[in-house]
């Protein structure tokens, strides 16, 4: 159907369907996954002269290499994974969640994931897979043999252009400079209007060499921020450390632990933050640090990939006599802080755990997991495949 026939439906009525099409995206897709198993065991790729399972969907389905290979292993570990299956089938999980799941999944944390993931968005299950993959030396040692920085001259535009590879630590102390810089560039003063970020980025840049080239720079106006478990640290446990969402090998931990500043966060038996309760309402910048870590520095309003740009209470300071505490603290960017404030949205839940904003009246509810696909469309959608089903 085009769209102008749901032009007449209500709101509730075109978001309940996209909710449902998705859940049946996945569903479908699950089931695909379970014949393509089946297929590659038998390998019925080989009556086509295909190679390989990849390579046969790939002529069956005019998919990309990279898709079909996905498909393949992500449907061969599914079938240790029962739990992980079951809500990939149902729709509580989608494809960008379970693809990156099931490549840190065992069935020994099946059970528990398919229960905790749900309320995570895509962009944190993709992080918690890279978390999970242990950096080994050798990755630091080649990140370190990579570094480079090259420049050569555009004659068409009269100017340079640049491209290099930094390591994490090393990538981070130039990226909070420059973003310092770009913030600190402030509007046009005529316009007032920004400047494109890549733009205040390149001007940070100039800056910053302008002044090492002075007699005195004054002192460095940045901070780079590196977490790290105390188990990963004394070597009890295996791991990484993290800064700005990109892993750090622990031997790069102890280098830097040389001659740093060391800064603990406590946390409570549930792995909740300890906060300040209601010594202040400005959350100290260890607090502000741990927020913006837990949230990935993104807007944790459902869908939004902004940056965070307020750390907002969500039982208020003043009318509510909410604390400082990381459970009802959670970032936000300018645009949904606004929402919340002005435009009458509430929030509630856990900030460590799920939250659940409404809109006013109460009309419109969004969290971070998706509605369940019906059974009704589960029931019409296995009838479709011509696979074996029961009543529902």
């Amino acid at each position: 159907m085009s769209a102008a026939t749901y032009e007449s439906c209500t709101v509730g009525s075109r978001s309940d369907a996209i909710e449902q099409l998705g859940a049946l995206r996945c569903a479908t897709t699950a089931e695909m996954l379970s014949v393509i198993v089946a297929a590659d065991a038998a390998e019925d790729w080989r009556v086509d002269g295909a190679t390989s399972m990849r390579d046969w969907l790939v002529a069956m389905l005019r998919v990309s290499s990279a898709t079909a290979g996905e498909w393949v292993r992500v449907g061969r570990a599914l079938e240790g994974l029962p739990h992980l299956r079951s809500a990939f089938g149902s729709g509580a999980l989608s494809w960008d969640q379970i693809a990156p799941a099931t490549r840190i999944a065992t069935p020994d944390d099946d059970e528990h994931l398919a229960g905790y993931l749900p309320g995570l968005s895509a962009a944190q299950v993709e992080e918690m897979a890279r978390q999970r993959r242990v950096r080994t030396r050798r990755d630091a040692q080649r990140s370190q043999e990579e570094t480079h920085l090259r420049w050569r001259r555009d004659h068409d535009l009269d100017g340079y252009r640049y491209s290099g590879f930094l390591p994490t630590i090393e990538g981070d102390i130039v990226n909070a400079a420059l973003t310092r810089g770009a913030e600190q560039a402030g509007p046009n003063a005529e316009t007032e209007i920004w400047a494109p970020f890549d733009q205040r980025a390149a001007d940070a840049l100039v800056d910053l060499a302008r002044q090492d080239l002075c007699d005195d720079p004054g002192p460095d106006p940045t901070m780079v921020v590196v977490h790290a478990d105390a188990e990963v640290v004394d070597g009890t446990e295996a791991g990484n450390g993290w800064c700005e969402g990109v892993q750090v090998p622990r031997d790069s931990i102890l280098r830097l632990l040389c001659d740093t500043v060391i800064e603990f966060n406590v946390d409570g038996p549930h792995g909740t933050c300890v906060g300040i309760g209601r010594v202040d309402r400005t959350p100290p910048r260890w607090l502000r640090r741990r927020i913006l870590r837990r949230d990935e520095g993104c807007c944790r309003f459902p869908g939004c990939g902004r940056r965070v740009r307020q750390v907002h209470h969500i039982a208020w300071w003043g009318r509510h006599d909410g604390p400082t505490d990381s459970f009802n603290l959670v970032g936000l960017c300018w645009h949904h802080h606004h929402l919340v404030h002005e435009d009458g949205w509430t929030i509630a839940g856990n900030a460590d755990g799920e939250l659940t904003f409404a809109s006013p009246g109460g009309g419109r509810k969004l969290t971070g997991r998706p509605p369940p696909l019906r059974p009704d469309t589960r029931y019409r959608a296995r009838a479709a495949t011509g696979a074996p089903f029961a009543d529902p």
